[in-house]
């Protein structure tokens, strides 16, 4: 099942840029996928489409990223239902509710399951398509546009979500910012994003995309992230494997299922001492100081 396209998209240019977790310029070249270069930065690590689609480009791109003819919202919960359900039970170790904000909602099953949680929902969600399901769905209010372009007010957030996402956004330390910004004192953000970079070997030799460019720009490494994290005053980030997403791709769903199941094994075996680097997608706990 396909939920999304973007192979068309052709951007009215493109922009370079500096590396967004440290500021370095000049990354080694890891290759070309889809005709865009990807750089990894010789400071810290973090690989990253460079040059890249403006901010504005790429919402361009994200309102018809679902094809209102093919998506099909119940396959999007079965794909990412674990997921959530993760999320929801990460949430609840809190030992209250409140108010929490899904980044990307998309179909907005996820807000749904915490609203059941007794959680007070707000979601963003760039595609008209995902917009207007959610908000049949939901009790609470969807903002139908790009995460940086919503109007919200500082601290009024105790978690916020956002699950595949960052690596889509232009600019990864500005998101990443106003997230901080948006979260109250001891607020929560989990953050689930791909990191391919180990992988990039394994895709070449099965003449996959290395990263889905233009439509992923950003691959956080754990020490990349935590980095991020750290200079924009997170209290603390924690690095988990999680539960894997379904994948509609049978490679992809093969991958997560068996590499995703010995990153788990080992993160138990270690309480998450050693993390296994070819899991695919990892899910990051920021903490925002009381």
């Amino acid at each position: 099942m396909r939920y999304y396209h973007y192979e068309g998209f052709v951007p009215a240019g493109l922009t370079p840029v500096a590396c967004y977790v440290c500021g370095e310029s000049g990354g080694r070249e890891l290759g070309v996928d889809n005709g865009y270069r990807i750089e990894q930065c010789r400071g810290c690590g973090f690989a990253f489409v460079n040059p890249r689609p403006s901010a504005a480009e790429l919402a361009r791109l994200y309102e018809g990223y679902y094809d209102a003819d093919a998506a099909v919202p119940e396959k999007w919960e079965r794909e990412m239902g674990d997921v959530f359900e993760e999320c929801g039970d990460w949430l609840g170790e809190r030992g209250s509710v409140g108010s929490v904000l899904d980044v990307g909602c998309s179909f907005g099953h996820l807000l749904q399951s915490l609203e059941r949680r007794g959680w007070r929902t707000t979601g963003i969600e760039p595609s008209p398509v995902a917009a207007s399901y959610a908000e049949g769905i939901l009790r609470g209010v969807v903002h139908r546009g790009v995460f940086e372009d919503v109007a919200l007010s500082p601290g009024s957030f105790d978690a916020v979500v956002s699950l595949y996402v960052l690596e889509h956004v232009s600019d990864p330390r500005a998101f990443m910012a106003k997230v901080f910004e948006l979260l109250r004192p001891g607020g929560e953000a989990i953050i689930r994003i791909p990191f391919t970079r180990p992988l990039f070997p394994l895709n070449r030799l099965l003449r996959r995309p290395l990263m889905y460019a233009p439509m992923h720009l950003n691959d956080f490494s754990p020490q990349a992230m935590q980095r991020l994290g750290e200079s924009l005053g997170f209290a603390r980030v924690a690095v988990r494997v999680g539960r894997h997403r379904k994948a509609h791709d049978v490679v992809e769903h093969a991958g997560a299922a068996v590499l995703g199941g010995i990153g788990r094994a080992l993160e138990r075996a270690t309480q998450g001492r050693v993390l296994f680097p070819l899991v695919g997608a990892l899910s990051y706990r920021l903490f925002k100081p009381e």
